[in-house]
């Protein structure tokens, strides 16, 4: 054997250490490629020479591995290295001969013109199409992948096609991997990308520092009877650090049949109808071992349809969910931002989100009650005038429902555990027929609807009641703030800033659907369900709660079940601070009634408290017996009485003065800071007043 000196350098092609690597002689390789010695060219050779070029990993033949000969190992050979294994893995078995070459037909390159395409072998030679093993090219510029491996495409054509086809039960285990490194391709008549089979997945990586734009036409059918400029049967993962720009002109952006990874790239999709959907699942910022998502932005917009959607709503199937774990996305739609027909999950990422009109729509539905919204939630019913007759919501997870009923079954289950959301929506800004959990991250939510809407129910926090920070919530506008069947706050920070009530809990659905109740909808018209008590309840158990609504008949938190506060601190200003058809029990933590008048009914939440006046947008802080700041925040509104119970023995109200620059701002995502606990109070008016237990002006709210 030759002796060869192989240096190793580094995937990104930057030296280290300019290491040189003395081959032993031993044998020369029998497999081109088979850098561990096993006897053939395999997945295995691919991962283990990858790592040895971040110095992780060893090799036994470095000839093996110096794919182009040049003597330096390199990223050079690692992108031959895994266009040989995607191509020689995947052929029948070679049976006793373990090395399967690739020929001079078999291509890995394409170049797009506006009546042609060059096609090239890992040689860099061009190949004839009539002699290519592993493409078929018709009319000039339509090209059918026909075997596994790795493809390059760049070039402009205005009427050409991509179309992957290969053969499952040759190739059971077949991945086509399409690098995009420059590409602008369109078609009138097709989708420009088009994935009819291959058994494993179809991977599309963006190339760093390319863009690339994937356009169809206005008017087709492909060959699913669907339309989507990228189109996929089988699952689909996109990943790199280029730009992909994807218009679909006659209806979906991006379709995947089965499981869709958006793991990187910038995205950006417009489309006339959906702008990404994935049948079983749409899966953004989850990183493989190889390609984390640092450079991931997805962008979509959407002329009539939502903008990302799963759809699949087979039982115990798993799936039929959209999870998001990092990455920037900015969803503009016609319809739900996000809809998932069986659960949503975030838990990471910066999602901003806005739907049809905004939170500005001051519409009303048709006939008064709204229209029909479909399973998991369409409009009217709930005693909001101000509705859309489309399913405009943030984010919505709409549940199994029996076939061609309004029953419900299971799953529209909607979690957030992490990352900033921001929503303007015409519809409920957060939407789900299952429950709903908040245990994370950071949500701004504008709306002209609802803040956050369960069927079932809504659970914020998880940590002690003196938690604050693991989750925080502002509904800076919005009909109602947090509406389900059930309430509970464990912890975390919630302020609303809505026109009717700010906690509603009621024994049903919403009128998310039709008048009568449908697949997602229908409390009863006009509201929760009167004065009888219903099977629903809130229950503050801990952190803080900021309720904030307009004057009127409109409650802070009202429960048409029971109402429990056993800890955190409660701040309501509503008409009736609490009310509920049910048992109220508020016997601890810390909570202040910044209101005009009391419940109407027979038992109150004792206080011991009692403040005065005190002016919209002017800072009330309750300050304790030993000069320290229990809470301090800003007046939604002008009222008549403070008042104040629970842990506060000996404490005073004040208004005005500064915070001490230690104390602890719950938030600060809105309205600058205006809740904070800790610290002292200087220069502020001790303000007092005069009342009673269970005080009541009549003529106020009923």
């Amino acid at each position: 054997m030759k002796q060869k000196n192989a240096k190793r350098c580094a995937a990104a092609a930057v030296t280290v250490g300019a290491v040189s690597l003395a081959l032993t002689a031993s044998v020369f390789a029998a497999v081109k490629g088979d850098v561990n010695g096993d006897g053939r060219l395999d997945i295995a050779d691919a991962v283990a020479f990858a790592k040895y070029l971040t110095t992780e990993g060893t090799v036994t033949d470095a000839e093996a591995a110096d794919y182009n000969g040049d003597g330096v190992l390199n990223a050079a050979d690692l992108t031959l290295f895994k266009r040989a294994v995607g191509t020689a893995t995947q052929q029948p078995d070679p049976g006793d001969n373990p090395e399967t070459p690739v020929s001079d037909g078999t291509v890995v390159s394409m170049t797009f013109g506006a009546s042609s395409v060059t096609l090239k072998n890992a040689a860099g030679e061009t190949v004839d199409a009539a002699k290519a093993d592993n493409v078929k090219v018709e009319n000039g510029t339509y090209i059918t992948i026909t075997k596994p491996g790795e493809y390059d495409a760049d070039g402009e054509c205005a009427d050409g096609q991509i179309k992957v086809e290969v053969d499952e039960t040759a190739y059971p285990e077949a991945q086509v991997t399409l690098n995009l490194r420059g590409l602008t391709l369109s078609n009138q008549k097709d989708s420009p990308v088009y994935v009819s089979s291959v058994s494993d997945e179809f991977v599309l990586t963006v190339k760093k520092d390319t863009v690339n734009t994937i356009s169809d036409g206005t008017d087709y059918k492909n060959a699913d009877e669907a339309t989507g400029a990228v189109y996929s049967l089988d699952d689909m993962k996109i990943k790199g650090k280029g730009t992909l720009i994807v218009n679909g002109n006659c209806g979906d952006g991006i379709v995947c049949k089965d499981d869709l990874k958006i793991w990187n790239g910038d995205i950006r999709v417009t489309a006339k109808d959906d702008g990404i959907r994935g049948k079983d699942s749409v899966r953004i910022g989850e990183p493989d071992a190889e390609d984390g998502y640092d450079a991931l932005k997805v962008t979509v917009k959407t002329e009539a349809g939502d903008g990302i959607k799963s759809t699949n709503d087979t039982a115990d199937s798993g799936k039929g969910f959209v999870r998001i774990s990092g990455g920037t996305v900015k969803v503009e739609s016609y319809a739900d931002g996000i809809q998932a027909e069986q659960f949503f999950e975030m838990n990471g990422g910066d999602v901003t989100i806005k739907t049809y009109q905004g939170s500005s729509y001051t519409g009303s539905s048709t006939g008064g009650g709204g229209g029909w919204g479909g399973p998991g939630g369409g409009m009217g019913g709930d005693g909001n005038p101000n509705k859309t007759d489309i399913s405009a919501k943030g984010i919505k997870a709409v549940g199994l429902y029996v076939e061609n009923s309004d029953t419900w079954l299971s799953m529209g289950n909607l979690t957030v555990t992490g990352g900033t959301l921001t929503v303007d929506s015409s519809d409920d800004a957060l939407h789900c027929s299952g429950d709903m959990t908040l245990t994370g991250g950071t949500m701004l939510l504008s709306t002209a609807d609802d803040g956050a809407h369960s069927d079932h129910t809504l659970t914020v926090g998880q940590g002690a009641a003196d938690c604050y920070d693991d989750v925080t919530i502002v509904v800076t506008k919005g009909y109602e703030g947090l509406e389900a069947k059930d309430i509970i706050q464990n912890s975390g920070t919630v302020i609303t800033h809505v026109t009717d009530d700010g906690y509603n809990a009621g024994g049903g659905k919403d009128g998310s659907g039709n008048q009568g109740g449908g697949p997602g909808g229908g409390w009863n018209q006009g509201g929760f369900g009167g004065f009888g008590r219903e099977d629903a309840s809130v229950t503050i158990k801990g952190g803080l709660a900021l309720v904030s609504v307009t004057s009127g008949d409109h409650d802070g938190i009202d429960s048409n079940g029971d109402l429990t506060v056993t800890g955190g601190i409660v701040i309501t200003n509503g008409n009736e601070p609490f009310d509920c058809n049910g048992t109220l029990s508020v016997k601890s933590g810390v909570w202040i009634e910044n209101s005009t008048c009391r419940n109407y009914m027979d038992t109150q939440p004792s206080y011991s408290v009692i403040g005065g006046s005190v002016n919209a947008g002017e800072r009330i802080t309750l300050v304790g017996s030993d000069g320290k700041v229990i809470v301090s925040f800003i007046a939604g509104k002008s009222v008549s009485t403070l008042r104040a119970g629970g842990n506060v023995s000996g404490a005073s109200f004040y208004t005005g003065g500064t915070l001490s620059a230690d104390a602890k701002y719950f938030q600060t995502i809105f309205d600058g800071q205006p809740a904070a606990y800790g610290g002292t109070l200087s220069g502020g008016t001790k303000s007092s007043g005069s009342g009673s237990q269970g005080e009541f002006t009549p003529g106020q709210g009923w």
